[in-house]
């Protein structure tokens, strides 16, 4: 028996699934890979072996593992208390580089994870506005709290107007909480704007990814979002754009820089806080600010804007202003995602590669890009089968791409500012290796 199944079976004994999280499990090992350490680019497993990373653990992992400069931001918080339950003046500083950054950002409010504070932007659109219902996209994620987690992976009826069935991804949701979320065909504005009309006076918020990375890489279309926008306006709705895996992805003003279409509320985690647990609500003034203590609609928990993470995502906002920084993303990116598509063409292996800044999806099956705009299409044509051969023979080759083995279309894949041309070049090597074997 390997270490790594032992490990397993003991994890087994005291955690469920053998991992800390469901999201540790692995589809292609059956099990959760334990790490030893990681550093830079790389992964190393508790048998010593050594992988590229394409996952940046979910997303947070943009600045590598170990990044000198983070790791002196937190030697720096430890040295002074490290925690405790008060702001000082990084968390101050840490809301101003935010406001400088996000187009949306007139106030913020620090809290600590993508769900905390989708759930929280919920609640201040809801106190805003005095209304409950919230309108989502089907396939995009926004945390998994009985307020939005519904039809991420699952695919409902839709009516004669474009409303979609409200199915819940997960099991412990009262029906009531889903009988105020209503689900629309992402990119379809008619289809919104007849959902919208339909409760009339109803809808508190609007909340989507605007570049949902959880779809692999499924983009709005830049004039869909101005249409919303302009909806929102006219009908007073907040409108939310989840950032939670865009932000910090592409130049400065992340998603909405990127399409020049401001929302009212954004949530910010992941990359913002270097790999340390930390999420950011930012948006208009009149809005944030019903929030406590000048408002109504609590918003606040004991670690939120602790000392060490907040620190942490100062540095990080510091290094995305160098002018270096996303010219390396970019660099890397082109080389990555034009280098597997030249792989695929040479190999006959129908799909492409789409991604955005530092985050792509591989879709397998998928030959016209401008497939990727629909999530239903998307889903019929996935190669699951392909994408799971690949992914056992990268784990082989020393490349991690996770597997949750839940997602009916392609997930979502990531590269940090550590890689650099010769992970590139190493990985596409071993890609054309993989292709030659399976396809």
């Amino acid at each position: 028996m390997s270490l790594q199944k032992e490990m397993y079976e003991e994890a087994k004994k005291y955690m469920v699934g053998g991992g800390s999280a469901g999201g540790r499990f692995n589809a292609t090992l059956g099990q959760p890979l334990y790490m030893e350490r990681c550093e830079g680019a790389y992964l190393y497993d508790a048998e010593g072996n050594r992988y590229i990373d394409f996952h940046s653990s979910a997303g947070p992992a943009l600045f590598g593992y170990k990044h000198p400069r983070i790791e002196k931001a937190v030697l720096a918080a430890i040295e002074k208390g490290f925690y405790w339950g008060y702001d000082s003046q990084e968390t101050i500083d840490l809301a101003k580089e935010l406001c400088k950054l996000i187009p949306s950002a007139e106030r913020v409010r620090l809290v600590n994870t993508g769900t905390e504070v989708t759930l929280s932007a919920l609640r201040l659109a809801r106190a805003y506005t005095g209304r409950e219902i919230v309108i989502r996209f089907e396939g995009h994620f926004h945390g998994m709290h009985e307020m939005i987690w519904y039809n991420h992976n699952n695919e409902g009826k839709m009516d004669e107007i474009g409303e979609i069935e409200n199915i819940p991804d997960g099991g412990g949701f009262p029906k009531c909480f889903g009988e105020v979320v209503k689900n629309v065909e992402f990119n379809d504005y008619e289809a919104l704007e007849r959902v919208v009309e339909r409760y009339k006076d109803q809808v508190a918020a609007i909340i989507m990814e605007p570049i949902s990375f959880n779809c692999g890489c499924y983009p709005a279309r830049k004039e869909y979002l101005e249409k919303v926008r302009e909806l929102c306006t006219r009908e007073g709705i907040v409108l939310i754009f989840d950032e939670v895996i865009c932000g910090y992805r592409m130049r400065p003003g992340s998603a909405q820089a990127y399409y020049g279409v401001t929302p009212d509320l954004t949530t910010l985690a992941k990359a913002i806080g270097g790999g340390l647990p930390i999420a950011a609500l930012v948006g208009k003034k009149e809005i944030m600010e019903m929030g406590g203590p000048t408002g109504p609609a609590g918003v606040s928990g004991t670690y939120s804007g602790a000392l060490m993470p907040v620190m942490a995502a100062l540095e990080c906002a510091k290094m995305i202003q160098e002018p270096e920084f996303y010219d390396h993303i970019e660099k890397i990116g082109d080389a990555l995602y034009g280098g597997i598509e030249a792989l695929m063409k040479k190999h006959g292996i129908k799909g492409h590669v789409r991604g955005v800044g530092a985050r792509f999806g591989i879709y397998f099956g998928v030959e016209d890009p401008e497939d990727d705009y629909n999530w239903r299409t998307v889903k019929q044509k996935f190669d699951m089968e392909f994408n799971n051969k690949f992914l056992t023979e990268c784990l082989k080759e020393g490349i991690y791409f996770h597997n949750y083995g839940t997602s009916p279309v392609p997930a979502h894949n990531g590269f940090g500012i550590q890689h650099t041309m010769e992970d590139i070049e190493y990985t596409l090597d071993k890609i054309d290796q993989i292709f030659a074997r399976i396809k």
